[in-house]
């Protein structure tokens, strides 16, 4: 299972507002329109969104692509795509809130919070979770959870997962907090810390849905439509499908290569808390802009512990959710994502106050195209001319 995707080198419609390129003496908008064009038509007529945010504004906003190949449709600034592992930071930002209003402790098992019913929960820590050392093997490669997810032979794409058919699949830890490596296990054993102390999953959306109206701005309040973690027919009326170039070169649409008669029911939300989330470019990035530039969702003593890569992590600097990759010499704050044929790039130059965020519905065997994308647009918006 490729759930997920570690970038270590590289209703209401949205309302857009002038972007630079509007600006009299200021190129920027057309380099990063040509950016865009450059870097993703390399991967045909994949459907792309990418924004450039500053201070909660949008400053560049660019689209291309099909959302859906047949029958054909047009990506639109209203356009939603799965975030994948991005999500990890997202919901980091949460899982940091709630330590700093003292109802989790960074520091204490999570037999506190789940009692037994999880593996390992004696000894395994929220810090464990969120930097990826608690040592929890991988649920989706586990025979009991394996045929539950494609292309096993249990999988059911319409049919509703919850976190006891996950659970399953999770095995005692090795080693906690020896050593880091990358976990999807971990984190959707987060979401689940996060839906007990929550009161459950209904009240867990509901706090994520009040704690997330504070990265939106009055031009672009934080909505269901830019960024969500409830699969509904709204949704699905705006999403995207995802799309993923295989061995002989055709296209899986993982919308209806196994039946779906919705949005495949492992995409995103409850209780994949490894890839939660869904939106446009525009709420990724209002998020990170949030977090690191504009101050609203933590403290800033709380960024600084977010962002220090935890020792474990050694040459590939990881800390609670986020980890920091370079484009022209600059250093980007972030998280890349990639499942269902859906890739996802955001990164804040936090030097600067930028946000880029880029979503795509294609992923190749060999590439990760929103990653590329992103990297071809970094360059371009740290490129003085």
């Amino acid at each position: 299972m490729w759930r997920g995707f570690l970038a270590l080198t590289v209703g209401m419609a949205v309302v857009v507002p002038t972007t630079a390129a509007a600006t009299p003496g200021n190129d920027l908008g057309k380099r990063m329109d040509e950016a865009l064009e450059r870097a993703a038509s390399q991967f045909g007529d994949a459907g792309v969104q990418a924004v450039a945010v500053r201070d909660g504004r949008v400053v560049w906003s660019g689209k291309r692509g099909k959302a859906i190949n047949d029958p054909a449709k047009r990506v639109t600034d209203q356009t939603m795509f799965s975030y994948a592992s991005l999500s990890k930071l997202i919901l980091a930002t949460f899982v940091l809130h709630q330590v700093e209003n003292g109802v989790l402790d960074l520091d204490k098992p999570i037999a506190a919070y789940v009692g037994d019913e999880v593996a390992g929960s004696r000894v395994v820590t929220v810090r464990m979770l969120l930097t990826h050392t608690a040592g929890y093997p991988d649920l989706y490669g586990d025979p009991a959870t394996a045929p539950l997810f494609p292309p096993g032979d249990q999988y059911k794409p319409d049919r509703p997962y919850t976190f006891e058919m996950l659970n399953a699949g999770i095995r005692q830890p090795v080693d906690p907090g020896k050593k880091f490596e990358y976990s999807n296990t971990g984190y959707i054993i987060l979401g689940h810390v996060l839906a007990k102390v929550a009161g459950g999953d209904a009240a867990l959306v509901r706090a994520y849905r009040n704690f997330l109206r504070r990265a939106g701005t009055p031009q672009v309040p934080i909505t269901d439509d830019i960024l969500t973690m409830e699969r509904t027919q709204r949704a699905l009326s705006r999403f995207s499908h995802g799309y993923t170039r295989l061995a002989d070169g055709t296209l899986e649409d993982f919308f209806t290569a196994y039946g779906a008669t919705g949005i495949p029911t492992d995409l995103y939300g409850l209780p994949f808390t490894d890839g939660a989330f869904s939106g446009t470019a525009t709420g990724a990035a209002l998020v990170l802009d949030a977090a690191f530039t504009r101050g609203t969702l933590l403290r800033p003593e709380t960024v600084q512990m977010m962002t220090k890569p935890t020792p474990q992590s050694g040459n590939a600097p990881y800390g609670m959710g986020t980890s920091p990759t370079t484009a022209a010499g600059r250093t980007w704050q972030g998280h890349a994502g990639a499942y269902g044929g859906f890739g996802s790039m955001a990164g804040t130059d936090r030097s600067r106050g930028l946000t880029i965020a880029v979503t795509s519905n294609r992923l190749a065997l060999d590439k990760h195209p929103a990653s590329v994308i992103w990297e071809e647009l970094a360059k371009t918006a740290s490129t003085r001319r």
